[in-house]
């Protein structure tokens, strides 16, 4: 947490799973209510695993509160959320334990490298993340060049 008060997530942390699948959060990014605090792990489209703070699981269990039984294609997309999702929560240690469906979905057995987005934070395969490194590069290339183009 900064000064202000404001939780969020910056910075690369490599980090190893242990025998019962946790790993250990680096203690800037643990909120004070350890152990009562509930993290959300989802699979990421990119091939890591997307965990989201307490605050924005806050936000998502008050917007699934809105949702009207009326609203079929809302319902769906909260059912499928919701069985993608796991529920974590730091230990004592500052660990967090991950399913292994979600570990298997992002190649994960062994050494991780946790990277920080501000409102969530991302567990990646380290070879995983150097190609998605590279292919920021690449992207980022490109539209430096299409911006020389004018477009």
């Amino acid at each position: 947490m900064d000064d202000s008060g404001a939780q969020f997530f910056c910075g690369q942390y490599p980090r190893r799973l242990d025998a019962k699948n946790r790993l250990t959060i680096p203690s800037e990014w643990r909120f004070q209510a350890e152990g009562s605090a509930v993290y959300l792990a989802l699979p990421n489209p990119v091939g890591c695993i997307s965990v989201y703070s307490p605050e924005m699981v806050g936000q998502l269990v008050e917007a699934a509160r809105q949702s009207t039984l009326s609203s079929p294609a809302k319902q769906r997309a909260l059912s499928a959320l919701g069985r993608l999702a796991c529920r974590v929560s730091c230990d004592k240690a500052g660990r967090i334990a991950i399913e292994p469906r979600l570990l298997e979905h992002a190649g994960i057995s062994g050494d991780v490298v946790l990277v920080g987005e501000f409102t969530k934070f991302h567990v990646w395969e380290p070879s995983r993340l150097a190609l998605e490194d590279k292919k920021s590069q690449e992207l980022g290339e490109i539209f430096d060049t299409l911006r020389e183009l004018g477009l």
